[in-house]
């Protein structure tokens, strides 16, 4: 966040035709600071922000504008957006359900196995974590030498780093949410 501050700092007093020692001036905050504030190396404080936006006539707020990166993190898909199938094999489609997972901290995964379908076996490096949430159907969840039924409303959690696998013993097609954390597809 100080550097996205810095850098809008220096596009705001650019844009507005000030340098950096008339800011200083009509501020009365060291050119000094300033400078420090515009590389990121420090923040300055509530009333340097105050008296900077002042002189560049703009209101505090928007000498924050877009300096929280976690804005940047929030990602809408609406329901009739194209998704990419991840994976598919006989019987089972595995859905990306989020864009740009890559840059995520969790990966949300839509398995959809068909009847009598089951995904291949699977294990993560040490510190993946697995969350599935049994959207329809059921499905059997071997996690190294255990075996859990999850029925429509059932959760499971544990460490990916085990061997594991969804299997659907149904007639019927079942579907799991699936998180992975971190994000590891």
């Amino acid at each position: 966040m100080l550097k996205n501050l810095g850098k809008r700092l220096r596009t705001l007093r650019k844009d507005k035709g000030i340098t950096l020692v008339e800011l200083s001036k009509r501020t009365k905050i060291a050119q000094a600071t300033l400078s420090r504030i515009e590389t990121g190396v420090m923040t300055g404080t509530i009333e340097s922000h105050e008296l900077i936006s002042e002189v560049l006539g703009i209101g505090l707020a928007d000498l924050y504008t877009g300096i929280d990166s976690r804005y940047e993190q929030t990602a809408h898909l609406q329901k009739d957006a194209e998704r990419r199938a991840h994976h598919q094999e006989k019987g089972v489609q595995i859905e990306l359900l989020t864009a740009e997972s890559s840059k995520k901290k969790i990966t949300p995964l839509l398995i959809t196995l068909s009847r009598n379908a089951e995904t291949s076996l699977e294990s993560q490096e040490r510190g993946v974590e697995k969350f599935l949430y049994q959207l329809e159907g059921e499905v059997k969840v071997r996690v190294d030498q255990q075996e859990f039924t999850l029925k429509t409303g059932e959760t499971l959690y544990f460490d990916a780093s085990f061997p594991h696998k969804l299997s659907n013993p149904q007639d019927k097609p079942a579907r799991t949410l699936v998180t992975v954390s971190p994000s590891k597809i």
